[in-house]
């Protein structure tokens, strides 16, 4: 084998050219011997419509240390004539038994009677899969399923009942057509037959369809996480005490908004949870845009449990560690003095500077706003690629109240100095003193938000102006202080 090549997009130092290399989406981790593995479907570069976006192999990189990643090529191809994966491999899961990785993924053939099924591939070193002569090897019951959607299996053992599990995106035959969506469960002793269970793992009956799911312990809680397409698209999580449920909406849901889609993740050798989603590109890779499937890989996160009982992310350190050149940044204020640190009194009305940050380049930097509340009523925010009175660009804003942090554009009217139209929301706990912390990891047109190293919001933006970044205050006193992490090439 060829020496391999730096993944595209996966690579802090590049950004992936979306009129060359394809868009990647729907990511299936795995760590073995010591390794960060990343499987991923990987569209035809120049496909926006289905099918043909659709027809996407998997591609395989691989990493030491979360930061360097390396391109060892297509890892399952697309089947042929009759096969049942001629028009996509689709999401699915990696599991190692004595000695042998198992694959068990989604296989696309949009012209048969069931579109889609799961199939078997195996491999003895991890790198060159055989797909198994028997596929697809599982089907959906009729009795009970939909034939149209049954795809993204997520395998695992359950060391209760000493058998293997498979988590299936599924829908039920019957009631009504938006609340069909069910994680279907089917079980096998060898990971060759599976026998599946009439009653389906999950049926809340409030969605159409619940895709990439897997099923985790953390904190000592079993976490269902699965994304939604539908309704407000994200990827979310469900806990429960026991596998058998019943699974419950936690009081934050969310782990991101609609732009960080179809996450899964794997534990490495510290234990940690590292998840991996994607960013989806826009048509015509301009500003409004229609939203489309696939995109950029965004940068590894760590699943942790946080205060009340939430999960929370946060870059794992080795995204951290390889900014080494950091600097702290003048913030202009109206009367144009510059200091590093820049008290806000606005008390009952409104206050914003600039922070001069200078050109950036295309490659990874994390612009870091710590902000110190002394008496916030109403909220603060940065406002970013914006103008002084806020009326273009994109606005960050964090409510005092209910600590509704919410990313989006100006409101149009009188009042577009207000809240942002959100595109992105999240939540933390409201406040009116103390700290506050946004960082800000910025790689070509990709914007990865963490507040408090807890919460995220992902966006995506295509201004062709440079970047630009003002703090504001509505009703309060806050002191800022900003820094630029980059990486010494």
């Amino acid at each position: 084998m060829s020496q391999p090549g730096l993944a595209v997009s996966m690579n802090p130092l590049d950004v992936r050219d979306p009129r060359v290399d394809g868009p990647q989406g729907d990511a299936i981790p795995f760590f073995h011997e010591g390794r960060y593995h990343l499987f991923y479907l990987e569209a035809p570069a120049g496909k926006y419509d289905q099918p043909d976006r659709g027809r996407t192999p998997w591609r395989h990189i691989v990493s030491d240390n979360l930061v360097d990643w390396h391109d060892l090529g297509i890892a399952l191809p697309l089947g042929e004539g009759d096969d049942p994966d001629i028009d996509g491999i689709w999401t699915g899961s990696i599991i190692a038994v004595d000695g042998v990785v198992h694959v068990f993924y989604t296989g696309g053939r949009r012209s048969a009677c069931i579109p889609q099924t799961v199939c078997h591939a195996t491999s003895r070193d991890g790198v060159l899969f055989k797909k198994s002569q028997s596929n697809p090897i599982h089907f959906p019951r009729s009795e009970w399923f939909e034939q149209r959607d049954w795809r993204d299996p997520f395998v695992f053992w359950n060391e209760e009942h000493k058998q293997y599990w498979m988590l299936i995106t599924a829908r039920a035959n019957d009631g009504p057509p938006g609340r069909r969506g069910v994680i279907a469960l089917s079980t096998s002793d060898d990971l060759v037959s599976w026998t599946t269970v009439c009653e389906p793992f999950y049926a809340p009956g409030n969605t159409y369809s619940m895709e990439c799911p897997e099923v985790f312990r953390l904190g000592g809680k079993w976490r269902l996480v699965f994304s939604r397409f539908t309704e407000y698209a994200a990827t979310v999580y469900r806990e429960a005490e026991d596998l058998a449920g019943p699974w419950r909406t936690p009081k934050y849901p969310a782990l991101d908004g609609a732009r960080w889609y179809a996450a899964k993740s794997l534990e490495d050798a510290q234990g940690r949870r590292i998840a991996f989603g994607w960013v989806h590109d826009r048509r015509g890779f301009v500003e409004g845009g229609e939203w489309l499937w696939g995109g950029d890989m965004c940068l590894p996160r760590e699943i942790f449990v946080g205060d009340e009982d939430r999960l929370c992310v946060r870059p794992p350190r080795e995204v951290d560690a390889q900014l080494t050149s950091q600097r702290p940044l003048p913030i202009r204020q109206a009367s144009c003095a510059t200091t590093e640190e820049w008290e806000a009194s606005a008390a009952g009305t409104f206050s914003i500077a600039e922070i001069e940050i200078g050109a950036l380049q295309r490659s990874l930097a994390r612009l870091t706003v710590e902000a110190d509340l002394q008496d916030l009523a109403g909220g603060v925010g940065l406002a970013l690629y914006s103008n002084t009175g806020l009326t273009e660009g994109l606005l960050l804003f964090f409510d005092a109240s209910t600590g509704t942090i919410s990313l989006g554009g100006p409101t149009e009217g009188e009042e577009s100095d207000r809240l942002p139209v959100p595109w992105v929301t999240n939540q933390i706990a409201g406040r009116s003193g103390g700290k506050l912390r946004f960082d800000l990891y910025l790689r070509g047109d990709l914007l990865e938000i963490f507040v408090d190293r807890q919460v995220a919001l992902t966006h995506r933006q295509y201004f062709e102006r440079p970047f630009t970044a003002q703090v504001y205050v509505e009703d309060g006193v806050v002191r800022f202080r900003a820094t630029l992490a980059t990486r010494v090439n």
